[in-house]
């Protein structure tokens, strides 16, 4: 039976399977680099073309979607934007990091990026781009496993042992590309090895074409509470630059730390 026949059939009842639809759909338009066709949108739910149809049109009234006039195709509305500025305004570190980033950025001419995690996932909420003509884009807002990548490990690396075992038992190490750490035993290695060094390094772990350069950015108790990183192409990486990255984050997440204990 498909997600969609079982209207209803749940113990919370119908109305709680509305909201599971709805937040399928979406998830499925901002899966999407453009616009999505009614059909589209219907596959990307996981649900029948009436029932999406439905379900759309309910989320043009309230702000959620947008509907282009001519072609009728389905865009995210401006009401996700209220939401997610009401997030960040819940993310202790973003406003003492933006001065930070910036100082980070005027020192290593590359972009820099604010992460938080949520559950078993880290996801950037700000950057500071680079000043070189060419720098490395950044996803804001997708989720990236906690396994995959510089500012993922060093968020993994501050987890309490007990958290992080439970994270390992239960969360698939999916491999992005050649470089992703998916073994176990050599993540944990690598995990004692950023807690030693205080930082962690990245090469195309999750978006293949860039090196990375991660810190934690840690609250009064010594918990990681966001990560902060310098995101470089590949072509411009090399240890003089690392080590420039590990400087100015240490000088970066240090400020920001005492921005937060006053």
């Amino acid at each position: 039976m498909s997600r969609d026949a079982e209207a209803g059939s749940g113990a919370e009842g119908p109305s709680v399977e509305a909201v599971d639809r709805a937040v399928r759909v979406l998830n499925a338009l901002a899966a999407r680099p453009i616009a999505s066709t009614l059909s589209e949108a219907a596959v990307g739910a996981g649900l029948s073309k009436p029932t999406a149809y439905r379900i759309l049109s309910t989320l043009i009234a309230e702000g959620f979607v947008a509907q282009n006039a001519s072609s009728g195709a389905y865009r995210l509305g401006a009401a996700p934007l209220r939401l997610a500025a009401r997030v960040l305004r819940d993310v202790t570190a973003r406003d003492p990091a933006l001065e930070a980033m910036r100082k980070i950025r005027a020192q290593v001419k590359e972009t820099v990026v604010l992460s938080v995690r949520e559950g078993d996932y880290r996801y950037n909420i700000d950057s500071v781009e680079a000043e070189n003509a060419i720098g490395q884009a950044q996803q804001i807002g997708v989720a990236i496993p906690l396994h995959a990548g510089a500012a993922s490990r060093v968020l993994l690396a501050g987890m309490e042992s007990e958290d992080l075992l439970s994270y390992l038992d239960r969360a698939p190490l999916t491999r992005f590309s050649e470089t992703t750490i998916v073994e176990r035993d050599k993540l944990i290695e690598e995990l004692a090895r950023t807690r030693q060094l205080g930082y962690a390094v990245s090469s195309g772990e999750f978006a293949s074409a860039g090196h990375a350069v991660a810190m934690a950015v840690s609250d009064a108790n010594g918990r990681a509470i966001a990560a902060l990183h310098v995101s470089a192409p590949r072509s411009r990486f090399s240890p003089t630059v690392r080590d420039r990255c590990v400087a100015a984050l240490r000088l970066g997440v240090a400020e920001i730390e005492a921005a937060m204990a006053v």
